[in-house]
């Protein structure tokens, strides 16, 4: 466990903000560094417009509104079973209910056929 500041310490007494400064004691001013000549002194139209800023997008993420037709969410299949939402969490969480998958992360979705097959051991 990391070690807990007191209220009346000075978090830049403890060096987590670099150098170590004196209680009330402000941080010296950083200066910008200067403008290289060489990109002022171009005379076309490029130094007038700064160039556009690059947009980076993110690697595709599989949507799981494109579920293969064979895979339902749970809501669909609470209906399909004619029960609540809730009991078929309870089912899942007490290994009671259908088969399920888990499509990623808390994604929880249920095969058509996995569903049917429940529904078959209930009848007989």
């Amino acid at each position: 466990m990391g070690r807990r500041l007191r209220a009346d310490v000075d978090q830049r007494q403890l060096g987590l903000f670099g150098e170590s400064l004196a209680l009330g004691q402000k941080p010296k001013a950083v200066k910008a560094l200067p403008v290289a000549a060489a990109h002022l002194s171009k005379s076309d139209d490029s130094s007038k417009h700064p160039p556009a800023p690059v947009k980076v997008e993110p690697p595709p993420r599989k949507s799981l509104g494109t579920l293969p037709p064979e895979v339902v969410r749970p809501v669909e299949a609470a209906s399909l079973l004619s029960v609540s939402l809730s009991l078929l969490k309870k089912w899942r969480m007490r290994g009671d209910g259908p088969r399920f998958v888990r499509l990623g992360g808390r994604a929880i979705g249920y095969r058509r056929t996995d569903l049917s097959d429940w529904i078959a051991e209930r009848i007989s």
